[in-house]
Order: C-alpha cells, then sequence, then structure tokens
C-alpha cells in the first residue's frame, strides 16, 4: 500500500477545503502514479474534487465516510465509484484481488493485475494509513498559499527518503519504509 499527498512548505494540504495551488508538473505525477490502481480518500477529499474529475478517472474511487448510505442512491450506478464505512477496506481487497481485476474491468474500469491501493486524502486518512504504507510519495509545493488544514509526519523514524524530482515550484520525494 501507498500514499500520495502534496503540502505547502510548511505541511499545508488545503484552505478553505480546497487545494490553493494549481501544478500541472504535480497533478501529471498523481496521474501517472495512480491510474490503473486503486485510490481511497475520506468523503471530504472526494467532493473537494471538481465535479468533471468526479470519479478520478482510470482508477477504482473507494470514499470512506461515516455514512455511506447518505450517498449510495445519488451515485450507485458510476462506475469505478464506492462508498464505504468500512476503515478495512484495504483488508478486503488485499484479500481479493483476482475478484476486484476481473470485477472492475468487465464494468470499464482498467485496474492493472498488480494494482497499488493509494491512500490519497485528507488529514485523517493520512493519520490513520500512512503507518501502514511501504511507500509515501511527497510532493511539497515550494509556497505558502494560506493553508488552513495541515498535515505533519515524522517519516525519518520509519523511512527513507529519495528525491524523485525537483525544481523551483516542487519536490517530490519517495519515502520507502525501512523494514
Amino acid at each position: 500500500m501507498e500514499s500520495i499527498l502534496a503540502t505547502n512548505l510548511h505541511g499545508g494540504l488545503s484552505k478553505d477545503g480546497q487545494i490553493p495551488w494549481k501544478s500541472k508538473k504535480d497533478m501529471r505525477f498523481f496521474y501517472q502514479t495512480t491510474k490503473n490502481n486503486i485510490v481511497i480518500m475520506g468523503r471530504n477529499t472526494y467532493f473537494s474534487l471538481p465535479d468533471n474529475m468526479r470519479p478520478l478517472k482510470n482508477r477504482l474511487n473507494i470514499v470512506l465516510t461515516k455514512d455511506p448510505y447518505k450517498y449510495m442512491n445519488d451515485y450507485k450506478n458510476i462506475p469505478g465509484l464506492v462508498f464505504t464505512d468500512d476503515d478495512n477496506i484495504h483488508l478486503y481487497i488485499q484479500k481479493n484481488r483476482v475478484k476486484l481485476h476481473e470485477l472492475y474491468n468487465k464494468c470499464g474500469v482498467p485496474l492493472s493485475t498488480d494494482f497499488t491501493i493509494f491512500f490519497i486524502g485528507g488529514k485523517q486518512i493520512y493519520e490513520r494509513y500512512i503507518p501502514l504504507c511501504d511507500t509515501v510519495w511527497h510532493t511539497t509545493i515550494k509556497g505558502d498559499y494560506e493553508c488552513d488544514l495541515f498535515f505533519n509526519y515524522d517519516y525519518e523514524n520509519i523511512f527513507k527518503a529519495e528525491t524523485v524530482d525537483e525544481d523551483d515550484e516542487l519536490k517530490i520525494v519517495e519515502w520507502k519504509k525501512i523494514f
């Protein structure tokens, strides 16, 4: 399992429930890294996505919420979208990899045969699942952006860092779990 996130220089995730920066490079990296895989996110993260981006294409989108039944009727016929309150859904996915791969490919959601589970936000999802991940992809957007929601994690005790890309706009670090 892996996690992928972007923060500002101070660990800021969002401002007023939205990502305050626009980075084509980060979005391209996010898409290339997560496509044909499973993304798990919280309800706020899902609904913060622009309408035309929901659900994220070429991925199985799993939305964790305390009240999945509230969304079942309105979203039940959308391929690649599942609302659930099962915070152990990752265990079910791991046990049923082949079945899920076959089922979602038949529904038009192109999961790769060796798909990865990605936790993509928000703060509560990162707090709960990053300790379970083998890899964390952390993009730091080099700016302030006046965020009002922050996530800071001490990766160095469990993970080893490797810079994947860096320029004036951002820095992408792959944190690999030390076993």
